[in-house]
């Protein structure tokens, strides 16, 4: 009684000690972010590399809440690209595995520069999985070809759905065994246009469709999934696919499944964009009764890399490159990287959007909501700093509600130069 008197009258008297927080609030078990050290940001705009040979691409994993130093920080040496969609890396929400493509490989050591680094990056064809059971020590267990160019990767629970750029095996279904090994390995046909290529790809929320993006006909399209005793056989086109914009990219759909929200980012080179992209609203008719229609559109940010949706789909929020990634030796460089953030209309998925969010950082090009929507964690590539460089992952907290907003935390964490792709284990 004595105790509960005494904190009474210091908490009248405005004396009760302040209980000490976190500078990083991040309601999640863990982060998985991916670093391509094979060039600087800046090498997507005038294609020199910049790179530190010393520094190799790494799989970093994070464990919150985090502590001062390095305690609860892993990283393990796992090839990967930023020259891929942003769908490099695929974690179940088991938080066991984490499966990585290898769009590109590393250039040899002598050579500095590329007039074109998407057209002449050496050509990489293998999906690697890694063990991160342990979140302080990442484990790189093993790699195997996929296919030429593999651009984007999507799971569903222990299925794996990939794309590629290999002419008659543009998709590759695999059904992992707990340890990330293949237990079936499919290649299925595409039926799609030869000209075009799928760089996104996305698993609607009941297993039952898979949602893709396609290049040079700038369309989305739905494809339902067979099953034969439970087992995935093939997959069929679901109606046409629509017209999205005229450069679409990464896809997500609303967690009920309702809709899909699509990036075009009206840039046919990735660093390049000049102007606002948009976020694009797809309703898939998921018998093809109907066509498929864009039902909303809203502006974007310019050099958009991704976006994420809050848990219970009142929010998206796009992370924006701006012109970041410019030389150094360019006046603004290093600047104009920012957050938007929307509401999103509860029936028909319409945005709305709230604020823009600047932030210092180059080339961030990855966002993920923690698993309440309290927080959101964004990748950074680089920094505007000399010397030996790291990328980072930067953390907001989001007030919720019918006035929504952001406010950017203190601390950040240092991560592998290159940071591109992000996931959260819930």
């Amino acid at each position: 009684m004595k105790k509960v008197a005494l904190f009474a009258g210091l908490a009248a008297l405005g004396a009760v000690p302040a209980i000490a927080q976190s500078p990083i609030n991040f309601n999640a078990r863990g982060l998985v972010v991916v670093s391509d050290a094979d060039m600087a940001a800046s090498a997507l705009v005038d294609g020199k590399l910049l790179r530190d040979n010393t520094a190799k691409d790494l799989l970093t994993t994070i464990k919150f809440p985090v502590e001062r130093g390095s305690k609860g920080l892993g990283s393990a040496l796992v090839s990967n690209s930023a020259l891929a969609s942003g769908k490099t890396l695929a974690v179940p929400t088991t938080g066991t595995l984490a499966y990585v493509l290898d769009s590109r490989l590393r250039p040899e050591d002598g050579v500095a520069e590329y007039k074109d680094p998407f057209a002449e990056f050496p050509a990489g064809e293998k999906l690697f999985v890694v063990d991160i059971t342990n979140l302080a020590a990442p484990k790189a267990k093993f790699g195997f070809p996929v296919g030429k160019k593999p651009n984007a990767i999507d799971v569903n629970k222990n299925e794996l759905i990939l794309s590629t750029n290999d002419v008659g095996k543009e998709l590759v279904f695999i059904e992992a065994g707990p340890d990330g090994k293949p237990a079936r390995f499919l290649n299925l046909p595409a039926a799609i246009d030869t000209a075009s290529k799928i760089i996104d790809i996305t698993w609607h929320p009941s297993g039952d469709f898979i949602a893709f993006t396609l290049d040079n006909s700038n369309e989305v399209g739905l494809y339902k999934v067979i099953r034969e005793a439970g087992k995935l056989k093939n997959v069929e086109l679901v109606g046409k696919p629509v017209k999205v914009g005229t450069e679409p990219s990464f896809g997500k759909f609303s967690a009920d499944g309702k809709h899909y929200f699509v990036l075009d980012t009206k840039s046919a080179t990735p660093g390049k964009g000049a102007g606002e992209g948009e976020i694009l609203v797809v309703n898939f008719s998921m018998d093809g009764a109907i066509e498929h229609k864009v039902a909303a559109q809203v502006p974007a940010g310019t050099n958009t890399g991704s976006f994420a949706i809050s848990p219970d789909g009142s929010m998206l929020v796009t992370v924006n490159a701006g012109k970041s990634g410019s030389p150094w030796t360019e006046a603004g460089s290093g600047t104009g990287a920012s957050l938007t953030l929307y509401k999103v209309a509860a029936n028909t998925g319409a945005l709305t959007k709230v604020a823009d969010y600047p932030f210092e950082g180059i080339y961030p090009q990855s966002v993920a909501f923690d698993k309440d929507g309290s927080n959101i964690a964004v990748s950074v590539f680089e920094y505007l700093a000399y010397g030996t460089g790291n990328g980072g992952i930067e953390f907001w907290t989001v007030a919720k509600g019918d006035s929504p907003s952001l406010k950017k935390q203190e601390a950040t964490i240092s991560v592998g130069k290159g940071a591109h792709t992000l996931r959260v284990i819930p």
